[in-house]
């Protein structure tokens, strides 16, 4: 195969694509940081010469800074494999043996530490003195015993951002703290003054901040910090409500005149200007904690972010000068990661990429995760955007996902990486519990793409008391962990592992050897115990065996008809939904409907005709209803509706969100697949995640996040909407939709669950209750987990085992349950294949 890459050779020369294998050899220079001198370098060779082609090359570049940590010289590095811990702030002297221990207890060899908090500040990094009272000599001294003991040690900071209680910003703040705009004083202010006069307008300013927002309602005059709560829209421009010596800054006089100076910000920080000393000190800074502790690696968070400093269209430069900046003052080179990429930070890059961690989903997230950091370039817009190669923005659906997750690796060729990671207890309905197989699958990806993870905690004794289901995940992880370092499987079975969708698990053999076995998890839902869902049936991938499942009850919802039920849409008046938004070649409406469910309510018909013919999986519209004010269902979150299909088989979901500031986009996604004619009533309650990726929908700010990551607010829901997917070409699509109501969840109890197989039934003796899981494997081994893991019986069975017969097998589901609301379980069938070849 062969191989060509454009590579910049010093910071103004701008190149889109990301080394190595490149597809668009494309380089160019701006005005604003100068021509004259801009420089490109081409490389074509075939391809397993790309790497030392470019090792050459950045060896004798003078204007990039020298790292042999990362980029070309990564795959060399044995750092880049490795995972990491999570240290938050409670790593010190006094703690360092037992996180030493929880490395251990997960086979890492890494510890990233995290700063914010009360760890350290971001800007100043300011060590908490309580914690460390000798600043960063106490750092010194731990990472000193850390790498006694084989682990290595990784500062982590939100890049330049500057926390808000940093010396920078009070009580004196730095006049090099950047603004949106600079605004003047059209009147003196008084000390006492709550409204700002200014001559420019303040009527496109905006009050709404939020993590990922960009934007602040902080202003600096002189050395005076003040919030505002309103502007005014028309002249005279003000800014209103406005709260004097904010962050402990000194209250002033102000005169006419004076510039007012909008700070920018961003998760909840500020930033320096990026051509002020300050931001270069702040590199400065970061390069000499790293050179006096000794400190093995830096993540570099929240330089995703770099297009506040300089806009979009020079978010590459400035980023780039940070890291410029910090690698030319490091007394030697260590490996480095970030929250995003461009084209020069590949070269400090030692492995590729973190991703925020799932809350749910997470089979199909692995995979997405793993497709995804293959395939960088694959969404590239004509416009270049800042973030195009951000974490968690990958927009592919099923036949990418099967295309891309098996492959090695990618066009960057650096070591992979699948954290973060963070094991979940039950949390319903928007967070599922992690199961070991799920700990199976992620580690299984691992071994496949020789990636390290990185887990957000979980391992400290206190929380293995209170968790005992995550005691039982780590000693897997850990067990995984020391066959993947150990390079301990073949290639041929490495590339099985990667195989999306895919599952095996730890076997060890009666020789002693560790070995791997195909299993298959196949998850259903039985929604009642009149509903057709008791009966299902379920394939065998392997031999007949005796039936496994895990059994889980859910929460159930207070009935449709009971009197508290939140009203979101009745259809009495259909205009209250509008469309708002469609894909090319699709067309729809609602129309009042004469027919009703058996509740006798109103209902509405939404309809969908498709013109395009592809991809079906991709033809959506969707109508929207919005709540002014924001609706409170903290205490109603599950949904009620009666559906009447038609059968042409496309996908109706109802999506509840809260404002974007507040969740970050999250979506609360109800699916309903209209295969059916005729009217059904559905109760939905947990959130969809692993079924969106199926589709193709509209892109959004954090696309895979929305789906697995991302928890509605449910106590500030602004919008209903309401979706067709999956809508098939050159025909009409519809179905009547009555009331949708918002339901009260309730825990409910079961007692003797029993699942009948060709007639053959098992019981199982015990009462449960919403969160608790049973495990059956044999009549030996059958548990009672309660909702955190923690063992509550060992339950008895009573009938004979079914056997799981090769291919399509039929079950049904029994148990004694409650009359005032419908029984809710999740039933997991468990089957196993043969030993792998090792």
């Amino acid at each position: 195969p062969f191989a060509a890459c454009v590579l910049s050779m010093n910071l103004f020369t701008h190149v889109r694509q990301l080394p190595a294998l490149q597809t668009h050899l494309w380089a160019t220079c701006y005005t604003r940081f100068g021509l004259k001198g801009a420089e490109a370098t081409l490389l074509a060779v075939p391809q397993d010469r790309i790497l030392p082609a470019i090792r050459e090359v950045m060896s004798g570049a003078a204007q990039v800074p020298f790292s042999d940590k990362g980029g070309a010289w990564a795959l060399m590095q044995k750092e880049g494999y490795g995972s990491y811990l999570m240290n938050f702030g409670t790593l010190s002297e006094e703690s360092v043996d037992e996180w030493i221990r929880m490395c251990r207890s997960l086979g890492f060899n890494q510890i990233d530490n995290h700063g914010g908090g009360d760890f350290f500040k971001f800007g100043d990094f300011e060590l908490n003195p309580k914690k460390w009272p000798d600043g960063w000599a106490s750092f010194k001294r731990i990472n000193a015993r850390l790498h006694e003991a084989g682990i290595s040690s990784l500062f982590h900071t939100y890049a330049f951002f500057i926390d808000k209680n940093s010396k920078y910003v009070t009580p004196v703040p730095s006049e090099d703290l950047d603004a949106f705009r600079r605004f003047t004083l059209a009147k003196s202010a008084g000390e006492k003054d709550t409204v700002l006069v200014v001559e420019e307008s303040t009527a496109a300013l905006s009050t709404i901040t939020g993590f990922f927002v960009r934007n602040s309602v902080t202003l600096r005059i002189g050395h005076e910090l003040i919030t505002f709560s309103r502007v005014s829209d028309a002249p005279p421009y003000r800014f209103l409500g406005c709260k004097r010596g904010a962050l402990g800054t000194r209250v002033s006089s102000h005169r006419v005149g004076e510039a007012v100076y909008h700070l920018k910000e961003a998760i909840d920080r500020f930033v320096p200007g990026p051509d002020t000393p300050l931001f270069d000190e702040i590199a400065r800074s970061t390069a000499e904690i790293v050179n006096e502790c000794d400190f093995d690696g830096i993540y570099l968070d929240a330089i995703d972010l770099s297009d506040l400093l300089g806009g979009e269209e020079y978010f590459w430069y400035y980023g780039s000068k940070f890291i410029f900046t910090i690698a030319e003052n490091l007394h030697r080179p260590v490996g480095m990661e970030m929250s995003s990429m461009s084209h020069h930070w590949w070269h400090y890059r030692s492995r590729w990429q973190a991703w925020d961690r799932p809350v749910r989903g997470y089979k199909r997230f692995v995979d997405i995760h793993s497709a995804a950091i293959k395939s960088t370039r694959l969404f590239h817009s004509e416009k270049i955007k800042s973030n195009e190669y951000e974490h968690g923005l990958w927009r592919g659906h099923a036949p990418l996902i099967d295309r891309y997750a098996p492959a090695e690796n990618g066009g960057l060729l650096l070591p992979l990486h699948l954290g973060w990671w963070g094991n979940q207890t039950w949390n319903p309905p928007q967070v599922e519990p992690t199961f070991p197989d799920d700990i199976d699958y992620l580690c299984c990806k691992m071994i496949g793409n020789r990636a390290g993870v990185s887990m957000l905690g979980g391992v400290d004794e206190k929380t293995l008391q209170s968790n005992p289901l995550f005691r039982r995940l780590i000693e897997r992880i850990r067990q995984y962990e020391e066959l993947r370092h150990e390079n301990y499987f073949s290639d041929s079975t490495r590339a099985l592992l990667r195989q999306p969708g895919k599952e095996f698990t730890l076997i060890r053999q009666e020789d002693g050897r560790w070995n791997l076995k195909p299993v298959s998890y196949h998850k259903h839902k039985v929604e009642g115990l009149s509903h057709p869902s008791t009966h299902w049936s379920s394939p065998n991938e392997f031999g007949e065996q005796p039936l496994k499942l895990r059994m889980e009850v859910l929460m159930a919802a207070k009935r449709y008809a009971d009197s508290s039920p939140v009203v979101l849409a009745d259809f009495s008046q259909p205009a209250g939904f509008a469309v708002a938004g469609k894909a090319a070649g699709v067309s729809g409406e609602i129309v009042p409907s004469s027919e009703s469910p058996a509740d006798g309510t109103p209902a509405a018909c939404f309809s969908a005709v498709v013109s395009s013919t592809v991809p079906q999986e991709g033809m959506w519209i969707k109508w929207e209803k919005r709540f002014d004010p924001w609706l409170d269902l903290s205490k109603h979150q599950a949904l009620g509706v009666w559906v009447k299909g038609d059968g042409s088989g496309q996908l109706l979901n109802f999506r509840i969100e809260s404002p974007k500031h507040l969740s970050h986009g999250a979506r609360g996604d109800h699916f309903v697949k209209i295969d059916f004619t005729g009217w059904k009533f559905f109760e939905l309650v947990e959130i969809e995640s692993s079924a969106f990726s199926d589709y193709i929908w509209p892109d959004s700010g954090f696309y895979v996040y929305d789906s697995y990551r991302h928890t509605v607010q449910f106590g500030q829901i602004d919008k209903l909407q309401i979706w067709f997917n999956n809508l098939a070409a050159a025909k009409t699509s519809s179905c009547l939709i009555g009331a949708v109501k918002a339901l009260p969840l309730v825990s409910a109890a079961i007692e003797n669950p029993s699942i009948t197989v060709a007639g053959r039934k098992v019981t199982f003796r015990t009462k449960m209750e919403s969160g608790m899981v049973l495990e059956f494997y044999s009549a030996e081994d059958c548990k009672l987990y309660g909702p955190k893991g923690d063992l509550l019986q060992d339950v008895k069975i009573e009938g004979d085992i079914p056997l799981w017969q090769a291919g399509e097998n039929s079950l049904s589901f029994d148990c004694q349950g409650p009359d005032s609301v419908n029984t809710r379980v999740q039933v997991t069938v468990i089957s196993e294949g043969c030993p792998l070849d090792r």
